[in-house]
């Protein structure tokens, strides 16, 4: 097995979020089989009604000598709608070109794929020790109900947070050690009013009672850029990025608008008062009489630097300490886990584009890091 090739196999079995990525998992459970793992396959519909499945696999160690290692991945890519890609290549070919393998997925994250199963191949099963796990979830991209599901459901989930096993989310970070990323906390604040003919004199345009509450708002936003204690500088911008997104019912000019919404959305970090803030916001919207909906909050990620597992893969890629980065995976729903580093090949900054490629350089490299990783934790 090699990765470059496996990875085109990955990527010409389509996976786009709004549909099923059974296809793809039937691909990826063969391969699973092949290395000798048990695989469970697990079927669910995610929050838009669409079928999806998470695969969770072992493979059996002979002894307890080792601590075990988990990888925690991905099956499903993001829409290839408005694809644009150089040397007129379709989003599932799959092209070789410039010494990079070009698709929808490539780095996120079909290619990261195909780099820790081919890693695992390459492993002596008569020399394995402690357990391996790999966990494909099949939402990530639209909502991460795959991975809650692993959580409370998926009795291999289970061992690897009561065994301590180190655990790599394989998301593409250049095979740079991330300890630490940010969540999200996101709500909603509802206006009511009365809709009616705006030539009369009938209707109560909710804007107005939300109007107060938005100004206490733009209060709030400078304060995230100027208070260091909701800020933190590890992070690169070191802000909670506040975002506001406004909708009218109904929208239209010469109907009073009888609902105002506020959607609102933090990306929450570690050593920030961000939940004090969001209890400010949310008393002052109730102290206004306006609807306020339940939190729904996705805790960032942060490891301890020292653990073994951040001090051995910062030995393996030759890196000083470890970064944080602004963006969120499934690790938001991995709370339990206190092993728990991101680490893959590609670059972040070529997730989600209209022309997303990996180069293989780093499709081999990655290879090599987790096969180390794997012999580390395993033998």
């Amino acid at each position: 097995m090699e990765p470059v090739g496996l990875a085109q196999e990955l990527i010409r079995c389509g996976s786009d979020t709004a549909r099923s990525n059974a296809e793809c998992s039937q691909l990826l459970r063969r391969i699973l089989q092949k290395c000798g793992f048990e695989v469970l396959w697990h079927e669910y519909r995610d929050l838009r009604g669409c079928p999806k499945v998470n695969l969770s696999a072992r493979r059996c160690g002979a002894g307890q000598s080792a601590t075990g290692i988990a990888f925690f991945s991905h099956s499903d890519v993001v829409s290839a709608d408005g694809w644009r890609a150089a040397h007129n290549c379709g989003p599932i070919d799959g092209h070789l070109a410039d010494e990079r393998l070009w698709g929808r997925g490539a780095c996120d994250m079909k290619g990261p794929v195909a780099s820790v199963l081919t890693a695992i191949d390459s492993v002596d099963l008569s020399r394995q020790q402690a357990d391996i796990f790999v966990f494909l979830t099949g939402d990530e991209e639209c909502g991460m109900v795959g991975a809650d599901l692993l959580v409370k459901h998926c009795p291999f989930y289970r061992q690897v947070v009561r065994s301590g096993a180190m655990c790599i989310i394989t998301e593409p970070t250049e095979l740079k050690v991330v300890a630490r990323h940010k969540g999200g906390c996101r709500f909603r604040v509802i206006s009511h009013g009365v809709a009616a003919h705006s030539s009369t004199a009938d209707g109560l345009n909710a804007n107005w009672q939300l109007i107060p509450w938005l100004n206490l708002l733009s209060q709030i936003q400078r304060r995230t850029l100027s208070d260091p204690t909701l800020q933190n500088r590890s992070f690169d911008p070191p802000t909670l990025s506040l975002n506001v997104v406004l909708k009218n019912q109904p929208a239209e000019f010469n109907i009073t608008v009888s609902q105002a919404h506020c959607e609102v959305f933090l990306r929450i970090m570690p050593d920030t008062r961000w939940q004090e803030l969001v209890d400010e916001m949310t008393t002052a919207a109730r102290d206004l009489e306006l609807e306020v909906s339940s939190l729904s909050i996705l805790p960032p990620l942060s490891t301890n630097y020292n653990c073994r597992l951040v001090i051995e893969a910062l030995k393996i890629v030759d890196q000083a300490t470890p970064e944080s980065v602004g963006y969120a995976t499934d690790g938001c729903r991995y709370t339990d886990i206190q092993n728990l580093i991101v680490l893959g090949p590609g670059s972040i900054e070529q997730a989600h584009r209209c022309d997303e490629w990996i180069s293989l350089e780093q499709l081999h490299k990655g290879t090599a890091v987790y096969r180390q990783l794997i012999e580390r934790f395993v033998f």
